[in-house]
């Protein structure tokens, strides 16, 4: 497939937070929304390229949920279909896992979805049926692990060759579960650690898109409802960085409030007065974040080398070009998938347009330094 470059030449940032550093809790960024720029976000783009996924027939994307990159390979889990495609690294489609159903060696819904490095295997996390499916990078069936407990973990990582990180999302009322995370092995044999207890589990709640990833060997996890960042090895978990915005971060009260539906509290949340949505990727360069505030969607971008932190505002004037935030990291480069729509709107009229019908194009962007 054809890959176009373009190289973004206007620069323009804000430093709108202070940063400092606390021994035992992290890098603390102060992050002040009202000093946000409304500026064009992509003048913080050092380069783009794109990458269009080849569309053959019955396996075309309905919408993409999750982007993983392992071997030379696209890992995408697609939440229309409910089907996970391998693509090669030049957009080429490579296979796909399509096994929906009750039996051994199908899945119900993909809740997640990880890579066994060690032993090459994509593992689909089935929650709703409390298991793992194991299958090759060539779509085949290799083995199921179910779950003990109930309800099943929502997102999990592989954190070594022995054990995973299972994010429970504040969702058992067993006391004994009660704790947003574990570490241990994929069936649950051997010695379990728990960490970050809660008091109240929660019937409606709503997480960042990856709460748990993977950053050049190192695995990061952000809670439900947090604004710090943990780090994690097989033994301890330790904050790594926390996002101070003071007064506007999510209150426990509001947290905590026993909520009838889901609809009901997505409309609260557009009336109170707090940072909602908070979805954080790192690369090996920077850190990209996105979140809400009054109903409006706020970019954060960090250059990890200096600290320095550019708060941006969508208004309509500069509005993303895009739909979906960033995915996947790979390097220094944040993977974000583009409608064909969308790419043709960013690469213009001159260039060549990619049909309607065709799938998501994968846009990898670098950031500055700065």
């Amino acid at each position: 497939m054809k890959k176009f470059v373009f190289i973004l030449l206007s620069f323009c940032f804000l430093f709108s937070c202070h940063q400092f550093q606390n021994r035992s809790i992290g890098l603390v960024y102060v992050v002040n929304v009202d000093e946000a720029q409304k500026s064009d976000f992509y003048s913080m783009f050092d380069s783009v390229a794109y990458i269009s996924l080849e569309t053959i027939d019955d396996n075309e994307i309905g919408q993409i949920d999750r982007i993983l990159y392992y071997n030379e390979k696209y890992i995408i889990t697609d939440r229309l279909t409910n089907r996970v495609f391998i693509f090669n690294d030049d957009g080429k489609f490579y296979s796909a896992i399509d096994a929906i159903g009750n039996g051994p060696g199908e899945y119900v819904q993909i809740t997640d979805v990880a890579v066994d490095k060690f032993e090459d295997m994509i593992k689909i996390q089935d929650a709703m049926q409390g298991k793992i499916v194991s299958y090759d990078l060539d779509g085949h069936f290799i083995k199921e692990t179910k779950f003990p407990i109930f309800p099943a973990p929502m997102q999990f990582c592989q954190v070594n060759k022995d054990k995973y990180a299972f994010d429970y999302q504040r969702c058992s009322k067993e006391k004994e579960w009660q704790y947003n995370l574990s570490i241990n092995s994929e069936d649950f044999s051997g010695k379990i650690s728990k960490y970050l207890p809660y008091d109240k589990s929660l019937d409606v709640c709503f997480s960042p898109r990856v709460t748990l990833q993977d950053v050049n060997g190192e695995i990061l996890y952000i809670p439900l409802y947090s604004s710090t960042v943990y780090t994690i090895d097989s033994s301890d978990v330790k904050p790594r960085y926390i996002f101070d915005f003071g007064n506007k971060w999510v209150s426990q009260e509001f947290i905590d409030t026993k909520w009838k539906d889901a609809l009901e509290f997505r409309n609260k949340l557009n009336d109170v007065n707090f940072v909602y949505y908070f979805n954080l990727l790192e690369s090996g360069s920077h850190i990209c974040a996105e979140f809400m505030y009054k109903e409006n969607k706020y970019h954060m971008v960090i250059d990890k080398e200096t600290d320095h932190l550019f708060l941006q505002q969508e208004t309509e004037a500069y509005k993303c070009h895009y739909t979906e935030n960033p995915m996947c990291c790979i390097g220094n480069q944040f993977v974000i998938p583009l409608t064909p729509f969308e790419y043709n709107s960013m690469i213009g009229e001159d260039a060549v347009q990619l049909p309607d019908d065709n799938n998501p194009v994968l846009m990898f962007a670098t950031f500055k330094k700065f």
